[in-house]
C-alpha cells in the first residue's frame, strides 16, 4: 500500500512539473500559443502608407509655382498604382536592422505582416503611380525601380516573402523601365516615399507611414521656328519641331532621380535644357540653360527662337541749296 501512494506522488509531481515547463503564452490578438521557451509572442501589423497632404509652393523661373493635382481624371482611372514595401528587423542584442521581409502589393488593405513584440522594426515603402508613362512588366514581373534581390523582376502578390537576404534595393534610385523598354532617370509618372524606424508593435497593430512626393512639374509652351528644325532635350526627353508644326503647349509630372533626398520640403535639383536650330541653310545655331526643379512645383517654359532681325537701308538726301560757279570763257577768233 505504502509503494502504491509512493508511486502515486511520484506521478502527480511529474505532471505538475511538466505543466510548468509548458506555460500558456496569451497574444495580443486574443489567441492563446503553447509551447516551451523557444515559442515567442507575435502580432499581426497593418502597414498603412498615408500621403501627407501639408506641401509647399514656390514660384520657379519667375512663373508662379503650381500645386501639383491630386485630382484623379477619367483617363487616369486605369492606371496603375504600387506599393513596394521592405521590412526590417533588429532584436534585442542587435546593433543595427537586418531584412526581414518585403513585398509588392496593388491593394494597400493587404499590406500587413507578422511581428515579434519583443523587436523593433523599420518599414520603408515606394509607391508608384502610373501617369503618362506606365511601368513595364513582363512574365517574370515588374523590373526597376520594383526589382528584388540582384536585379531580379518582382510580381505584385499583395503579400510578404520573409527574407533575410534580399529585398527592394533600388526603390531608393531614379532609374525606371517604362513601358517601351527604355530605362530612365525622370520618368513620367508620380513616386512617393516614406519610412519609419523604431516601431514596436507591443503597443499598436497599425503602423502609419507618412508618404511625401517626390515629383515636380514641367509645362513646355513652345513657338515653332520661322525655318528649318527646332529640337528641344531635357532630362532624357525631347521636343522636336518645324516651321509647318503648331505651337506647342503640354506639361507632365515627372519623379526625381535621388527619391531619398527629394521628398524633403524645398528640395531642388538643377538640369540642362538644350536647344538645338537648325535653318533652312544647313546652319545650326545652339543655346543652353540651367534650369530649376523644385519640389512639388509645375515649372512653365515659355521658348521662342528668332533669327537676327533686319537691318533697314535708309536713303538721306542733300537738304543744302544748290550752288551757282561761273565760268568765264572768251575767245578772240
Amino acid at each position: 500500500m505504502k509503494k502504491q501512494v509512493t508511486w502515486i506522488w511520484i506521478l502527480l509531481c511529474v505532471l505538475l512539473f511538466a505543466a510548468c515547463e509548458k506555460p500558456v503564452l496569451e497574444n495580443y490578438d486574443g489567441g492563446k500559443k503553447t509551447g516551451k521557451g523557444k515559442d515567442k509572442l507575435t502580432r499581426v501589423v497593418r502597414i498603412r502608407p498615408t500621403e501627407l497632404r501639408v506641401e509647399t509652393i514656390d514660384e520657379p523661373l519667375e512663373t508662379k509655382g503650381q500645386l501639383l493635382s491630386r485630382g484623379v481624371t477619367d483617363n487616369e482611372k486605369g492606371k496603375k498604382r504600387l506599393y513596394a514595401v521592405n521590412v526590417y528587423e533588429k532584436k534585442p542584442n542587435d546593433e543595427g536592422y537586418s531584412m526581414y521581409a518585403y513585398g509588392l502589393f496593388t491593394n494597400p488593405s493587404k499590406i500587413a505582416v507578422k511581428m515579434n513584440v519583443e523587436n523593433l522594426y523599420k518599414v520603408e515603402c515606394l509607391i508608384v503611380e502610373e501617369g503618362a508613362d506606365k511601368l513595364y512588366s513582363s512574365d517574370e514581373g515588374y523590373s526597376a525601380p520594383l526589382t528584388h534581390g540582384a536585379k531580379k523582376a518582382t510580381k505584385a502578390k499583395n503579400s510578404f516573402v520573409f527574407s533575410k537576404e534580399e529585398n527592394f534595393n533600388e526603390i531608393k534610385k531614379g532609374e525606371t523601365k517604362i513601358a517601351d523598354a527604355r530605362t530612365i532617370l525622370y520618368p513620367r509618372l508620380v513616386k512617393l516615399y516614406g519610412n519609419f524606424e523604431g516601431f514596436s508593435p507591443k503597443a499598436t497593430k497599425d503602423l502609419t507611414v507618412d508618404m511625401k512626393r517626390t515629383v515636380f512639374g514641367l509645362r513646355f509652351k513652345v513657338t515653332p521656328p520661322d525655318e528649318g528644325k527646332l529640337v528641344i532635350d531635357y532630362v532624357g526627353w525631347r521636343i522636336a519641331l518645324d516651321s509647318t508644326s503648331p505651337a506647342y503647349d503640354d506639361m507632365a509630372t515627372y519623379s526625381f532621380y535621388n527619391i531619398e533626398k527629394a521628398c524633403q520640403d524645398g528640395y531642388q535639383s538643377t538640369v540642362e535644357v538644350k536647344i538645338v536650330w537648325t535653318k533652312a541653310d544647313g546652319t545650326v545655331e545652339q543655346e543652353s540653360k540651367q534650369l530649376t526643379l523644385k519640389r512639388n512645383v509645375m515649372t512653365v517654359v515659355d521658348i521662342k527662337v528668332e533669327g537676327p532681325k533686319a537691318r533697314n537701308i535708309m536713303f538721306k538726301e542733300e537738304a543744302a541749296e544748290m550752288t551757282t560757279e561761273n565760268v568765264d570763257w572768251r575767245l578772240t577768233l
